[in-house]
């Protein structure tokens, strides 16, 4: 290897014309920092030897350089959608590159199993590797005139052969006379964290029994047939640019998965996995260990752990339907998968490898595991048919409970977090009109429900369905099939969770969906469920200084819970007794609240808006004696508030079915009356009374004309869907009266870096 007046290349001439015969002398000696051993490898076998790891290495870098193209492709094909009416050409073209790259990343990704084996959920592990590092001198390029590589891997199985062969000999840096951890070159700090003693790794390479050392490498230099100088050891070589590489790579982690070197075998594989293999050199600041992809990662290559963050199926999202008991298919728009798990081992080696993925459950844990065989649904299925499912979940749906044994060997250290995203309708081009609050039309992807790692308690949100919602401890709770994520065969599900500060988009996805529905049975949220979501409404409408549904994750009541706090609520507000002037100054502060905060209303539930009404309209002899019950003007108006109130609930009515759904649910509990047009016809006139009491204010429906049945003959007969939704009264709400022809088009799928880096 330090043969200087060999000839790097030579120069023949033939028949056929000059020919360049370029030497490379294969490396010999290499470094296992599992084992702390010096690997020498014979003469004879080295360039085998050599080739073997430049194939394993090339493998999984163009696996990777695949997964970045297929990423790329995916990106320019968003990006023109979102800009522009695509013509039918240009849009095929851009989707056969789609496809053709998607094509490519399966064939890259099989030969890459070819070498690597099947993932064992049993074991925990592919067929092991071996992690490597070539020794040469410090700035001693090979024969190539490259810098060597700083890491190699090898079949665990091709070098126990080669081994048995008698083509490898290994010899241990460890000191022999040392019975204690010190030995090694890992070592604890103050807080307990493994980092790497590069005093001691010169020590070992300098004085630690070096004259029987040096005598026992000069043998396995002579057997193997290479010249290397051992006095090179002596020298700051490429080993402690690796030590020190690694060290200097946990300083920014104080804590959690990121804070010790791992040499274990799920590390080396998470390495190989990551395509730490790829890198140039060993500085690892300049970003040479790299993931691809659909994909935003942080790698710590120390300990072998990944910060990961990625969407699922991809950024674009899939068409989600569901085929009702009925038989009637019903869709509910685009959504997707926003994972960020933190991985470490062969667990999160198979995330990143593994075309599909699987949840699994250890203890009250949630997360992720590659799953070998399986593959997303094509590209060409999930963006036109999408995803579509019944309700009922099968065998299959269930999350795999892992046992303790499942993970010997293995670091079942994880984390997942991440959420259920949902593609807001986008605004038509060239319409100005600007919307307000939650479901302004932004044509973006946001959060609804999010991923929690530790599901104790909310085990329940499994039962029901593939995508089914339910009231668990005091919150909204999702499960999700992971068959509806990754595509066929997936297994387990995802539970997930609408927090404190996803409430307000969970209420807005759900009303879209009712809208969706033309406001009919949504089956897959649970009815306790939607009747807790439609009480939770109205009581924090009448309290906006308090945030309801955070006192309900604190407390983690039941329905029943919630129910009996409602019922309490509708007693207090609406009481004719001694109370009846407290009770007063509630429906006025709920007027007043519900003018100010009318943008609300448009992702409440008609039951919802029907118990406003109820609630609005309730008066007595006391809410005649209140002074604050006669407005701000100079001529009094008898409950001018809540008659504007009134107006507001009215006018974020959609379409005529809703307006039904709102006037027979105008009870106490939103409790449903018979939906026929007499009814309707009669509570009606219950709000018209109630209008006209002091000053009529029956005309200041619309344009001070018209009266309320012009109101709902004015409303949708069906829904426009692809549009946000807004006030019956707004310019916006009458000219989208048809379906939105630009959506999924012209929205926002998110920026997505192709390449990232540690």
């Amino acid at each position: 290897m330090t043969e200087a007046n060999v000839p790097v290349a030579e120069n023949m001439t033939s028949k056929q014309g000059s020919v360049v015969i370029a030497y490379h002398e294969a490396t010999q000696c290499y470094f296992c920092p599992e084992t702390e051993e010096l690997i020498f490898i014979a003469a004879s076998h080295a360039g085998k030897f050599e080739t073997h790891w430049r194939v394993m290495n090339m493998r999984m870098d163009e696996f990777h350089q695949a997964k970045g193209n297929y990423s790329s492709v995916l990106e320019h094909l968003a990006h023109a959608a979102a800009q522009s009416d695509l013509s039918p050409l240009e849009s095929e073209k851009r989707t056969k590159a789609v496809i053709t790259a998607e094509s490519e990343l399966e064939q890259k990704r099989k030969a890459l199993q070819e070498h690597l084996g099947e993932f064992s959920l049993e074991g925990m592990s592919y067929d092991d590797v071996v992690e490597l590092i070539p020794v040469f001198e410090k700035g001693v390029k090979n024969r190539r005139g490259s810098k060597p590589k700083p890491y190699v891997y090898v079949k665990r199985q091709y070098f126990r052969i080669t081994q048995e062969g008698r083509k490898l000999h290994t010899v241990a840096l460890k000191g022999k006379d040392k019975k204690s951890a010190k030995e090694s070159i890992y070592s604890k700090d103050k807080n307990g964290n493994t980092r790497i003693d590069t005093a001691m790794l010169a020590k070992q390479l300098t004085d630690l029994q070096w004259p029987k050392l040096k005598l026992e490498l000069q043998d396995v230099l002579k057997w193997s047939g290479s010249d290397f100088d051992l006095d090179t050891l002596k020298s700051d070589f490429v080993l402690f640019d690796w030590a020190e590489s690694w060290n200097n790579s946990l300083l920014a982690q104080t804590e959690g998965l990121g804070a010790n070197v791992d040499v274990s075998r799920g590390a080396q594989f998470m390495r190989f996995a990551s395509n730490v293999g790829a890198s140039a050199q060993f500085d690892l600041a300049e970003g040479q260990a790299s993931i691809k992809g659909e994909a935003k990662a942080s790698v710590t290559v120390a300990s072998a752990s990944v910060n990961l963050e990625a969407f699922v199926p991809d950024r674009l999202g899939w068409k989600l339907s569901y085929t009702s008991a009925t038989g009637h298919e019903f869709e509910m728009g685009m959504l997707r998968l926003h994972i960020i798990p933190q991985l470490t081992g062969f667990i999160g080696a198979s995330v990143v490898v593994e075309g599909q993925l699987q949840v699994v459950v250890k203890g009250n844990q949630q997360m992720l595991v590659g799953q070998p065989g399986g593959r997303l649904p094509r590209f060409t299925d999930r963006n036109h048919r999408g995803a579509v499912f019944y309700k009922q979940m099968a065998e299959e749906d269930e999350g795999l409970q892992l046992t303790g044994e499942a993970f010997a060997g293995a670091r079942a250290e994880a984390s997942l977090s991440g959420g259920l995203q949902w593609l807001k309708p986008t605004p038509p081009p060239g319409v100005g009109f600007g919307l307000d609050g939650i479901l302004k039309s932004t044509g973006e992807y946001t959060n609804f429900c999010t991923i929690g790692s530790n599901i104790a308690g909310l085990a329940g949100a499994g039962i029901g369905g593939k995508f089914h919602c339910t009231f668990i401890n005091g919150r909204f709770c999702f499960h999700v099939a992971a068959s509806l994520c990754w595509g066929l065969g997936a297994k387990g599900g995802l539970i997930c969770e609408v927090g404190v500060n996803t409430i307000v988009e969970f209420g807005a996805w759900l009303v879209y969906q009712l809208y969706r529905l033309d406001y009919g049975f949504f089956e897959l949220v649970e009815s306790d469920a939607f009747k807790a979501y439609s009480q939770y409404c109205v009581m924090q409408m009448a309290d906006i200084e308090d945030n309801i549904y955070a006192f309900y994750n604190a407390d983690k009541p039941d329905f029943k819970l919630v129910y009996e706090e409602f019922v309490d609520f509708v007693k207090a507000i609406t009481d004719e007794g001694l109370k009846s002037q407290e009770a007063s100054q509630r429906r006025n502060r709920l007027a007043t609240n519900t003018i100010a905060q009318k943008q609300d209303l448009l992702r409440y539930t008609p039951e919802s808006k029907g118990m406003l009404l109820y609630l609005l309209t309730r008066h007595g002899k006391w809410d005649r004696l209140d002074v604050m019950n006669y407005g701000g003007d100079l001529v009094p108006d008898p409950f001018n508030d809540r008659k504007e109130a009134v107006l507001w609930v009215l006018r974020s009515i959609q379409t005529v079915a809703e307006w039904k759904k709102v006037l027979s649910r105008m009870t106490p509990d939103g409790t449903r009356l018979e939906e026929s047009d007499s009814i309707v016809v009669d509570q009606e006139q219950k709000i018209v009374d109630f209008l006209q009491l002091g000053f009529n204010r029956d005309q200041d429906m619309y344009d001070a004309k018209a009266n309320l049945s012009t109101i709902r003959a004015s409303l949708k007969k069906e829904v426009a869907w692809g549009y946000a939704l807004a006030m019956n009264n707004t310019n916006y709400y009458r000219l989208n009266v048809a379906d939105n022809p630009h959506y999924p088009q012209r929205c926002i799928f998110g920026p997505c870096e192709k390449e990232l880096v540690v």
